[in-house]
């Protein structure tokens, strides 16, 4: 969304109180984000809404989908708000906006039951067309997992793979960071993206002010939260669901049995995302999650090159095909040679094999039933063609 106007209006609905993803997607949906607001900032409960156009759908959305306390409430206090709204933070120009359905929304998302009916970008939006992995573990991370989420992250990245995750302490940070110094290589590597759970605008957790910042210029910053918006507990598992339904495959590196990470796997496996985790010690908490999903079928993954493989990406494993056939011999090459793109019948190869290879008829006629045994020739009702290349 380029104009700052329409900015302004979406985000002042959705900094609304009491106004649920759900609500907003509707409200959203039913037109310019202007009008809705201008509508919204006129309403009263005293005095019933015109039935006509975009008015009659909001006055329809509240007299059906709130309580009976909450619809003789939700509008006024909707209209005062709007009413005597302050400035919005001067941070809202430096972000673009992207409304559920616009052109620069996510096309992951589109068919999301619960997708974001906004979305708050600050970066490089292109890297949503690129493969995507989330990577995903806890914040009490060990030192080796910490490694483990870094070398994934990195390699990934330098496959042209982008690394989705949410920011947060401990394995979160370890991807990020393992991107970035895949981007330090070359800028050709997939950049990182980070869905956080706060406005874009609100740092948190605060050490990580310097990798927030890398992230943004190096990758892509992702939130569904207006500017200004601090880090409240519930806002976290809520924000799983977008790291979820941007991944194509979501990595585990660490978790507990009660980590926030099985939250996102939970959604990942709702929308059918391949779920892979790294094991661990069994005497370990870290990594008693992780165990417990490979126990109950996610895919393991030892190295990254497990991960490329789960997207169809990976290169180091593809053997060649191994060609069982004799190598032809003699006379037989050089009449294997004589058919090129282009099958040709015993006659044609005959008179090709004489003037070339001093060959007479029956000789070649021998020569082509070997090569037909061997498999490096098949006959179509007379017409001789080769099979692969040698």
């Amino acid at each position: 969304m380029s104009d700052d106007s329409h900015k302004i209006a979406a985000t002042q609905i959705a900094m609304l109180p009491w106004m649920t993803p759900k609500r907003l997607r509707t409200l959203l949906s039913m037109g310019d984000p202007q009008e809705i607001r201008l509508i919204l900032s006129q309403w009263s409960s005293q005095q019933r809404a015109p039935m006509v156009d975009i008015a009659a759908h909001i006055h329809a959305l509240l007299t059906t989908r709130c309580s009976q306390k909450v619809l003789r409430l939700l509008g006024d206090v909707w209209c005062e708000a709007l009413n005597n709204s302050v400035d919005l933070p001067e941070s809202l120009t430096t972000m673009d906006l992207n409304v559920f359905g616009s052109a620069n929304y996510p096309s992951q998302l589109i068919d999301d039951q619960n997708a974001p009916p906004l979305l708050y970008s600050r970066g490089d939006l292109d890297l949503l067309h690129r493969r995507r992995v989330g990577i995903v573990g806890t914040r009490n991370a060990t030192e080796h997992g910490r490694s483990t989420a870094f070398t994934f992250a990195k390699v990934l990245s330098r496959h042209g793979v982008a690394v989705v995750s949410g920011l947060a302490r401990g394995i979160d940070a370890a991807a990020h960071r393992g991107v970035l110094a895949a981007v330090k290589e070359s800028t050709d590597n997939a950049g990182p993206i980070a869905v956080v759970a706060t406005g874009l605008d609100v740092v948190y957790p605060r050490e990580h002010i310097g990798l927030w910042n890398e992230v943004g210029e190096s990758g892509l910053l992702l939130s569904e939260n207006p500017p200004g918006t601090g880090p409240l507990p519930f806002r976290f598992p809520l924000r799983n669901r977008i790291i979820a339904g941007l991944s194509e495959v979501l990595l585990v590196v660490e978790s507990r049995l009660d980590g926030g990470s099985l939250i996102t796997v939970r959604e990942a496996l709702a929308r059918g995302v391949t779920v892979m985790a790294v094991p661990g010690a069994t005497s370990t908490k870290a990594t008693q999650g992780t165990n417990m999903l490979i126990r109950d079928g996610a895919l393991v993954a030892l190295e990254p090159d497990d991960v490329l493989m789960a997207l169809g990406l990976d290169t180091r494993r593809q053997v060649e095909h191994f060609d069982s056939r004799l190598l032809p011999v003699g006379a037989d090459s050089g009449v294997l040679d004589l058919i090129q793109s282009d099958p040709l019948t015993l006659n044609d190869l005959a008179r090709l094999a004489d003037e070339k290879l001093a060959m007479s008829f029956g000789d070649v006629a021998l020569s082509l039933g070997r090569l037909e045994a061997q498999g490096w020739l098949m006959c179509t009702a007379g017409w001789f063609e080769r099979i692969g290349a040698r």
